[in-house]
């Protein structure tokens, strides 16, 4: 059978003839249907390996973000001209998407008595493949500061929206370690 197929693909004519049946026969592509027929490599496979990110480093608008993720806990360092917040663990909201990790962490909540503003900080995490041993490249992404009005427990209505959004870019470096 290697021989037939051997001499179909000298002429393209024939190859072409060839192709359109076996896939309009199989419904699989000509490529895939080939390389059953043809005997398999002797050479090793390569195998491709990447590594994922476990410390970025980001900077936009006068903020400053270190965080890291160290045995599967995530770590944020939060900096500013007049702020800076350590937050750990549970502190730190992770939320996988299809855009990417989706970080937040609340800055500032208010007396519960009296109500006032939460302030939260978010930034997008974009998916990153690093080669071994090369490990660090550069990252830009999307940060937003949220103020969500609330009422505390006086219960006075809050009228109109809730939540406002200032939204900068973040740039830095996303490494292993």
């Amino acid at each position: 059978m290697e021989s037939k197929l051997e001499n179909i693909s000298n002429s393209p004519k024939r190859r072409q003839i060839l192709q359109t049946a076996l896939t309009f026969m199989t419904g699989l592509t000509t490529t895939s249907f080939i390389s059953f027929l043809r005997p398999k490599s002797t050479e090793k496979a390569q195998a491709i390996v990447v590594q994922r990110p476990n410390e970025f480093e980001l900077k936009g608008k006068g903020t400053q973000i270190k965080y890291s993720i160290l045995n599967d806990v995530p770590q944020l360092n939060y900096r500013t001209q007049k702020t800076f917040v350590r937050f750990n663990g549970d502190d730190i909201s992770r939320l996988t998407t299809d855009i990417g990790t989706l970080v937040t962490v609340i800055l500032s909540k208010p007396n519960p008595n009296v109500g006032g503003n939460i302030v939260k900080f978010s930034f997008l995490l974009p998916t990153i493949n690093l080669p071994i041993g090369d490990g660090e490249t550069a990252v830009q992404t999307q940060a937003v500061l949220t103020t969500e009005k609330t009422s505390g427990l006086i219960r006075r209505p809050i009228f109109g929206q809730f939540q406002s959004y200032e939204t900068f870019i973040l740039n830095g470096t996303a490494r292993y370690r």
